[in-house]
């Protein structure tokens, strides 16, 4: 990689280019990717090679061979299951979570593009930070990458994952200045909602993650326009995609969300219902118990 990472340089500096020029769009490159990538430090996606080698008016060919950046296949596999397994606090989930994490710590970590390394390191830091409840095992990732994620229109996985980590870093903070800035969260919420139209359909799983675990953060701060979007989108997302392994959650939210602004204890009961049939539906039977008890702390 340390090859690269000259010729990047080599190609830039031949061009009379800083590396402030190179990176006039912040929200694919920082100064910061890129100075790592120079000195070897960081491995590029094949996204950023690109992006690189368009701007420095070269072939992906002359910087390094593109088959070098191909993802293990195995790490594929174990971040998607980190993805797509949701814990619910069971222990049995908790330790498969961290199991799957120290494989990936372990065998693929360092030789990671710098991107994937990020996204690894927020799922970990999400662990951390609702496990301790201390959000300094988010604050230095969100510190470092936030401020280019604000200027980015479409996200990809690795993105929502970082954004993921935002919601529950401001929640547990209970929303001080030190990261809660208003305008930030209204634009990061105004964006997610245009993925559903960016986002590959493979994808919308995330999206609608992302959305789920933010509905507790639209509740604490009173934006019923986001919750009401939130619900909404979820749903559409799942008839979209078939896939209803957080339909439980979803109804969860919903009877939240009649309780909360309209007293509504018939709609509440419905959803309620639903969320327990969801539940049998996809044979959790320790997410049926979750609802249950939240529907009697609900309800008392």
């Amino acid at each position: 990689m340390y090859r690269f990472g000259e010729n990047v340089k080599r190609q830039r500096l031949k061009m009379g280019k800083t590396q402030e020029d190179l990176c006039a769009e912040a929200d694919k490159l920082s100064v910061r990717q890129l100075s790592r990538i120079e000195s070897g430090e960081s491995t590029p996606t094949l996204y950023t090679i690109q992006y690189i080698a368009s701007q420095l008016q070269v072939s992906i060919d002359d910087l390094a061979e593109t088959n070098f950046f191909v993802l293990p296949e195995r790490y594929q596999t174990l971040k998607y299951l980190l993805l797509r397994t949701q814990t619910y606090s069971e222990t049995k989930r908790l330790l498969n979570r961290e199991a799957y994490l120290d494989e990936i710590y372990i065998d693929y970590y360092e030789q990671l593009p710098e991107e994937e390394q990020l996204v690894i390191d927020c799922l970990q830091s999400k662990l951390d930070v609702h496990m301790s409840e201390n959000i300094n095992f988010g604050i230095t990732i969100l510190n470092d990458y936030f401020e280019q994620l604000l200027l980015k229109k479409q996200y990809t996985i690795n993105d929502l994952i970082l954004i993921e980590l935002y919601f529950i870093c401001i929640s547990t903070d209970r929303f001080s200045k030190r990261l809660y800035h208003e305008e930030s969260y209204h634009l990061l919420m105004a964006n997610i909602f245009s993925q559903i139209n960016h986002l590959p359909v493979e994808n919308l799983y995330v999206l609608n993650n992302v959305l789920l675990n933010n509905f507790g953060v639209a509740l604490k701060l009173g934006h019923q326009n986001h919750i009401e979007a939130i619900l909404e989108t979820s749903y559409e997302i799942m008839m979209t995609i078939q896939d209803f392994q957080k339909m439980p959650i979803l109804k969860m939210l919903q009877w939240k969300y009649y309780l909360d602004y309209y007293n509504d204890h018939s709609k509440a009961e419905k959803a309620y219902q639903e969320a327990l049939s969801f539940s049998d539906l996809i044979n959790d039977k320790h997410l049926k118990e979750k609802i249950k008890k939240e529907w009697a702390k609900d309800n008392t």
